[in-house]
């Protein structure tokens, strides 16, 4: 065999080794869907769950919730495991803040898949309501008196910043310091000049 198509089919193989190098490998078995979805703000989450392309192996699945203060709570996973795997979340495992669903499940093909869903927990009773005190405060101010109120202001309150921007205005006598140093600078330049020109 001539050596230049030895050589031409080597070239060949090598190719062929590396296209089939970076051709991807058959795709997995990947996540779909999620409750609570990934990034969402939830105020209550009775159950998670998590719903994947394909049937998934009924061994080896975890899940767990990560709460905001770093507490982990490994949660039971309901049957029958389908494409989807469902668990209940109890009571004690979510603090309100940044909360995380980490999880590992087996594909039909024996793969393992592991991931998260970020999500922030923010229950209705965590936020703040208006304190009833506040209305016996406001119902109590009209009974001042208008005379009272105008005894309570302030009457000479325009003086001081009269006073304050009287004295930050600048001296008159520093304009004529500055004039006179000028003139001064303007005389010598032109002494300076004739004398360049007499020499």
């Amino acid at each position: 065999m001539p050596r230049i198509l030895t050589r031409s089919l080597a070239a060949l193989a090598a190719l062929a080794a590396v296209a089939f190098a970076a051709t991807p490998a058959a795709a997995h078995t990947a996540l779909v869907a999620s409750t609570p979805e990934d990034g969402a703000t939830v105020t209550e989450l009775p159950e998670v769950s998590l719903e994947f392309t394909e049937q998934l192996l009924d061994i080896g699945n975890e899940l767990a919730i990560v709460a905001a203060d770093g507490t982990r709570t490994e949660l039971e996973i309901e049957e029958p495991v389908t494409e989807t795997i469902t668990a209940v979340v109890p009571d004690d495992a979510l603090v309100p803040g940044d909360t995380t669903l980490a999880f590992r499940v087996v594909s039909a093909d024996g793969h393992p898949i592991e991931g998260t869903v970020a999500f922030t927990y923010a229950p209705v009773e965590g936020i703040p309501s208006a304190s009833p005190s506040a209305s016996p405060s406001a119902s109590a101010s009209p009974s001042v008196s208008a005379s009272d109120a105008a005894a309570a202001l302030p009457t000479g309150s325009p003086t001081p910043h009269v006073t304050v921007y009287e004295e930050v205005g600048p001296n008159p006598a520093v304009y004529a310091i500055i004039g006179a140093l000028a003139a001064g600078a303007l005389a010598l330049t032109i002494a300076l000049r004739m004398r360049r020109r007499e020499d």
